[in-house]
């Protein structure tokens, strides 16, 4: 398991301090949120162009909090290229085995994604109408 300490290590990016950084990041192998963020696992084609170390997915609507991803080994990461249309995919993001990615946040912590490929989404509300979620 991962800390919250061993996740600020690694990625250069700082928590905020509430958070106990002691504590393990939950692991993610099917599905998980974080924020305004979603993280699906699908069997669709895997990403294929090597990720940097650091992706920002998401940049926050209200504060200068982001979510971004960060490989820990090997990982390939396909933005889409339908997001700046409104689209709710963000990207695709296959982990091979042996390695696994962070998704950082100074609000929420981490997730650590295994294995595995992944859709990375903006999640949506409905209040009145569809729009995005807000984080």
């Amino acid at each position: 398991m991962t800390t919250i300490r061993e996740l600020v290590t690694h990625t250069g990016i700082p928590v905020h301090d509430y958070l106990d950084h002691d504590a393990d990041i939950p692991r993610v192998h099917r599905a998980a949120a974080q924020g305004d963020v979603l993280v699906l696992r699908v069997t669709t084609t895997a990403a294929t162009t090597p990720m940097p170390h650091t992706v920002m997915v998401v940049a926050s609507e209200a504060s200068s909090n982001t979510h971004t991803l960060h490989p820990a080994g090997p990982a390939f990461w396909d933005a889409h290229a339908g997001r700046a249309n409104g689209d709710v995919l963000l990207g695709i993001l296959t982990v091979p085995a042996g390695s696994t990615a962070l998704l950082s946040h100074q609000e929420h912590g981490g997730l650590e994604i295994e294995p595995g490929t992944y859709e990375i989404r903006r999640q949506r509300e409905y209040a009145g109408e569809w729009r995005m979620a807000a984080d």
